[in-house]
């Protein structure tokens, strides 16, 4: 149903938007954020360029919702799978399992996000690591804070325990991305393990 009118008195509702957003995606995907323009993503979304910036504010803003849509997905995925009874060391590596295992499910998307918003540096490389710590690494944050509640991980800042985990597995997946380096699931879990064990033992 129209919501009412947006610039130049053209119909404003959803279908709109997501025509929009799908247009960029595709048009993302296939050509990189800078060799895209706003023209192209509206004609093919059958709408005005005032409707984009009604919408999403500028071309960065439409590439920062498509950035944080994704990374929502990805926290979803993570999330429904994660159980609720293990104790906090078996659920950070089960945390880091279901990490690994959506970027080999998603590896053609996650890496073309990856190299876009490495190469263009700047406004989207902010946006994109600012909604993967709100976003993808929340889990995680959780789970560390029950862990240190209780005693099985140190009193320390949750973030930067965090951050060095999802650093190991990124460390690796970086390196398939942009070297081209084999990744094998087992090889990034066993060095989380290692950080893990010395984290109960530095509580005790």
């Amino acid at each position: 149903m129209p919501d009412g009118l947006g610039p130049n008195g053209e119909l404003r509702d959803g279908d709109v938007r997501e025509r929009i957003f799908a247009s960029a995606l595709r048009h993302f995907s296939q050509k990189g954020y800078a060799a895209t323009s706003l023209r192209e993503i509206a004609e093919d979304a059958r709408t005005t360029k005032p409707m984009i910036y009604y919408y999403f504010g500028s071309k960065e803003g439409l590439y920062g919702h498509i950035v944080r849509e994704f990374l929502e997905e990805m926290e979803a995925a993570i999330r429904s799978s994660l159980p609720d009874g293990p104790p906090p060391t078996e659920q950070v590596m089960r945390y880091c399992e279901r990490y690994l295992d959506y970027f080999l499910r998603n590896e053609e998307i996650i890496a073309l996000v990856l190299r876009e918003v490495f190469g263009l540096g700047g406004t989207p490389l902010f946006t994109f690591s600012q909604a993967f710590g709100e976003r993808v690494r929340k889990p995680l944050d959780e789970i560390l804070a029950r862990g240190i509640d209780r005693g099985v991980f140190p009193k320390h800042d949750v973030a930067e325990l965090a951050t060095a985990i999802t650093g190991i597995l990124n460390m690796f997946i970086l390196a398939h991305v942009f070297g081209g380096a084999p990744i094998e699931r087992e090889a990034p879990l066993r060095q989380v393990a290692v950080f893990i064990r010395g984290l109960e033992a530095s509580a005790r």
